[in-house]
């Protein structure tokens, strides 16, 4: 394990003791949909995160998938070209939790309850708990040329992705503001 002060980098991002910051985040967050954290793990963090996952690359499972927005059956009270029955493909390689070593910075950040405060204050909730899928609950994601993660809606309440190296070309991340309300459980896709 290693110790939060030196994974993350509190001087750009002091989520230990700035309501400000927090305040800050939270708000972007609600006006966005999304936030982005640029430079928030310590530069030696990154290239320890990187290299870990060169070191994990040959055990990473590849899939293709196709799959709808919602990852659901397909609604047959929809029409076939209804945006949540359109299917659209996911292929990947992921390496799981239990094959990211015990002593990984990904872990000692999920398993953080500074961080879990963090997010808890950011989506302004009392409690969070750990993801269920216990190998999905960390992973590293790779796409080979060519390859892509489709357009869907998260199954979780909120997701968290740490980008730890760009792609030389393309991979771009797209995502629509206010595309569903949860509460209410409408989609506000064309």
């Amino acid at each position: 394990m290693h110790d939060l002060q030196d994974i993350i980098n509190f001087k750009l991002h002091p989520i230990d003791n700035s309501n400000l910051y927090v305040k800050r985040c939270r708000d972007e967050l609600q006006k966005n949909s999304i936030l982005f954290l640029n430079n928030f793990l310590a530069e030696k963090t990154l290239v320890n995160l990187q290299r870990e996952a060169q070191i994990l690359y040959n055990k990473a499972f590849y899939c293709s998938q196709n799959h709808n927005i919602l990852l659901t059956v397909k609604n047959t009270q929809l029409d076939d070209n209804h945006p949540c029955n359109i299917e659209v493909a996911s292929d990947k390689g992921c390496v799981p939790h239990d094959l990211i070593p015990e002593n990984s910075s990904l872990r000692t950040i999920y398993n953080s309850s500074l961080f879990k405060n963090f997010i808890k204050s950011l989506l302004s909730v009392e409690k969070i708990y750990p993801y269920a899928d216990t190998l999905s609950s960390i992973n590293y994601n790779y796409y080979k040329k060519g390859q892509q993660l489709g357009w869907h809606f998260d199954n979780a309440s909120f997701a968290i992705s740490l980008m730890i190296q760009s792609p030389a070309s393309g991979g771009n991340f797209q995502y629509v503001v206010n595309a569903r309300n949860v509460e209410k459980n409408i989609l506000n896709v064309q």
